[in-house]
């Protein structure tokens, strides 16, 4: 390539910088005048660019490297690696160049990550990555980027992994910065897939957006485990001069700096990494999912560092107005300068997070169900009024308290439907109704009938006035968000003497899982509560999703009373047992029906 032709790209592509995001296409369709090539070599140092995350004057040197490294991975694309063939190049990085590929041996198409020989020169180095890397594949977690296998070809060391469709977490601020609580959702998934790693003793070491991808599904996959040990050294002798004298030429300055800014305090003073190193880099990202730009922030590497070591972020408030202050204070503890300070754990960070999520959850159902609550605090006043003539005439009498609350007791609160198209009211009162039925069955524990407690459906009780009114001690309250197959279910217990929350979770199944996710739901508040169990707690019977989602539906309607619903109830329910012949459930549900129905004077035979 002539210093002509190199020339002509810097000038379009310091050209591009200028312009508007949304101008950018239009610019180069002028700049480049049909030149397909040369349209392709601006974009790829524009998307290289952005990957950085820094605005700085490129050299022409630093992009006739950047070119010639593109134009030489462009080589390897329609050749094959191992028992891989390579379709073509789908992104680059720090890290290497990753590439869409087939199996040729399985039959399905991989995600080719094709590592720079500056990282495995050194013998010593790369059997150290081979070893990690290994424990990486052995990890089965829903937020952890499958690895296939770790393999050479040659003097090509690749890895070749799961493909995985959607966009980076940096692609997606590019944009803008996200909702609390999209944000917060994405970090629960992180913090998961962090807490399976550290298990195993596997630290990430470079959690930052550019790693974290989110599908368009709503899951998030966390990637590069392992890669950053690898690049320890290299990176070492790229940051070897804080102060900033080196140039692009000499090493990938945006890249550096990219990833300075998600450095622990730990890494940046060069002190050995452990898993409140990942807690850091977390934090740094939610930090910047809500506000739209990170908490440390400098020209060069060392100034980021000092910034990292010396300076407190500035609160959350002063980028968004309305902050939960759970939320800065979960990011208050992850960016805690001394480690021992931080959570002790990607679990407990997990659970700080859940917590919030739940929270903010109700909080939103809290909001949307005003009209509601205005209603039903008129119909109270109206109540209060009415009833304050017996109030006088009951003064004169001395009040009876109340019997103290057994200690072994519990009421099922219906559970929120959080679903979008808020549709699955059924499914939610199913879910509470059998969790209910299943702790009835624990021997020593009192549990409020459903008609106790779903008479407070949608009416957001104070929980102390809720164990009063129900002469109960224990409460549990949860939502249900389902889409499609998948269900996610939060819950929680609490206890109505002092508020305080005995336990909560959150899990996320397919529809098949949901029948052993409610005995799963029952014994964890067991143990929570601290019952022994005499017996073991009846498995589930097998059942068939759609017929078990017609009984729900059924249910649902059998519980309103009137005919009208009592038939629709029969219907669900015949329509169950059509699917399920064996489900005694809903044979029982009919029974049930029948015996409502003849109370309205409608014979069976009708």
């Amino acid at each position: 390539m002539t210093p002509a032709r190199l020339q002509t790209i810097e000038e379009i592509f310091h050209a591009a910088l200028d312009q508007e995001p949304d101008q950018v296409g239009a610019f180069l369709d002028v700049a480049c005048e049909g030149d397909e090539v040369l349209r392709r070599k601006v974009e790829a140092l524009l998307a290289s660019h952005q990957r950085a995350g820094v605005f700085i004057e490129t050299p022409v040197a630093g992009i006739a490297t950047r070119i010639i490294e593109n134009e030489q991975a462009d080589l390897l694309v329609g050749q094959t690696l191992g028992h891989y063939k390579i379709s073509k190049r789908i992104g680059t990085g720090g890290m290497g160049d990753v590439y869409l590929a087939t199996d040729i041996t399985a039959g399905r198409k991989a995600a080719l990550k094709l590592l720079p020989e500056r990282f495995t020169a050194d013998a010593e180095r790369l059997k150290r990555f081979q070893q990690e890397a290994h424990a990486v594949v052995g990890l089965n977690h829903p937020n952890i980027l499958t690895i296939y296998e770790i393999g050479e070809d040659h003097s090509a060391h690749y890895i070749a992994s799961e493909l995985i469709e959607g966009e980076t977490l940096r692609q997606r601020l590019m944009r803008g910065r996200i909702e609390v609580g999209e944000a917060v959702d994405v970090a629960i998934q992180v913090a998961s897939a962090l807490a399976a790693a550290h298990e195993t003793g596997i630290i990430h070491r470079d959690i930052k957006p550019e790693n974290i991808m989110l599908r368009p599904d709503g899951y998030v996959k966390v990637l590069d485990f392992g890669i950053a040990k690898l690049a320890e050294s290299a990176f070492a002798e790229a940051t070897a001069d804080v102060a900033g004298s080196m140039t692009l030429a000499e090493t990938n300055l945006g890249s550096i700096l990219g990833t300075v800014r998600y450095m622990s305090p730990e890494q940046a003073y060069g002190a050995q990494v452990d898993k409140g190193t990942d807690i850091w880099s977390l934090g740094v990202v939610l930090y910047e999912m809500v506000t739209g730009h990170p908490p440390f922030t400098g020209e060069t590497p060392g100034e980021t560092m000092s910034s990292i070591l010396e300076k407190e972020p500035p609160p959350l408030t002063s980028s968004i107005a309305h902050t939960p202050a759970e939320l800065q204070k979960i990011i208050s503890k992850t960016l805690r300068k001394d480690r021992e300070e931080r959570y002790h754990s990607a679990h407990e960070l997990l659970e700080a997070l859940r917590d919030l999520r739940h929270k903010l959850e109700f909080k939103a159902e809290f909001k949307r169900s005003t009209a509601a609550r205005k209603l039903a605090a008129f119909i109270v006043l109206a109540a209060i009024v009415a009833g304050s003539f017996f109030a006088f005439r009951m003064s004169r009498h001395r009040a009876v308290p109340l019997a103290p609350f057994p200690e072994k007791s519990i009421a099922v609160l219906p559970f929120l439907d959080l679903s979008q198209a808020k549709d699955q009211e059924y499914f939610c009162d199913g879910m509470s109704e059998e969790i209910l039925d299943a702790l009835a069955k624990v021997d020593g524990l009192r549990v409020v009938a459903r008609t106790s407690s779903f008479s407070f459906k949608g009416k957001n009780p104070d929980v102390s006035d809720l164990g009063k009114k129900l002469n109960v001690e224990n409460v549990v309250e949860g939502s249900v968000r389902r889409d499609g197959n998948r269900v996610r279910i939060s819950a929680q217990l609490i206890n109505t003497r002092n508020g305080l929350q005995l336990w909560s979770e959150t899990y996320e199944r397919e529809l098949q899982g949901v029948f052993a996710l409610q005995d799963e739901i029952t014994r964890a508040i067991v143990d929570a509560l601290k019952i022994k169990l005499a017996i073991s707690l009846p498995a589930h019977e097998q059942r068939n999703t759609e017929g078990y989602d017609l009984y729900l539906q059924g249910l649902y309607f059998s519980n309103k009373g009137s005919e009208e619903d009592l038939r629709k109830a029969l219907s669900f329910f015949q329509r169950s047992l059509e699917k399920d012949p064996t489900f005694s459930r809903a044979w029982t549900g009919i029974a049930k029906v029948w015996f409502f129905l003849a109370d309205v004077h409608v014979k069976p035979l009708d």
